[in-house]
């Protein structure tokens, strides 16, 4: 399905986002905003689900949550920023404190965000990423 979804987007020209957190919930809420926002949204659970995801997908923009099962953000996050550089990834996090958002950009992270002040901010990171794309 998340290729079938991919192959419309090209087609489309939308953007595709990957969202990846282990909250049902919050994976719904941030998929139906970006949805609405015009993009395409794959959902990964955990860091091992994310990586594959951008390795089929490549997509314009990565929401990464840090604290999950499996293997967490910081670990996705390094492998992402090694293996493609030119994605754009965002972390959200229930733990965003200077100390982990600091690290998150040190690992490549282009910004940081509380769970609670995102959802806010996705009309404004669409239109910032789709163009930088």
């Amino acid at each position: 399905m998340v290729m079938v979804a991919s192959v419309a987007a090209a087609y489309l020209g939308c953007m595709k986002v990957i969202v990846c957190d282990d909250e049902p919930d919050i994976r719904l809420l941030y998929r139906t905003a970006f949805q609405r926002a015009g993009t395409d949204v794959a959902i990964a659970r955990d860091g091992d689900e994310c990586v594959a995801l951008v390795n089929q997908m490549r997509p314009g923009l990565v929401v990464l949550d840090l604290m999950m099962p499996r293997r967490n953000g910081f670990s996705a996050l390094a492998e992402l920023h090694s293996r493609w550089p030119s994605v754009h990834v965002v972390v959200v996090s229930a733990y965003a404190s200077p100390e982990n958002a600091q690290r998150a950009r040190e690992l490549g992270a282009e910004r940081c965000f509380g769970k609670l002040e995102f959802l806010g901010q996705i009309p404004t990171l669409v239109s910032e990423y789709d163009s930088a794309a």
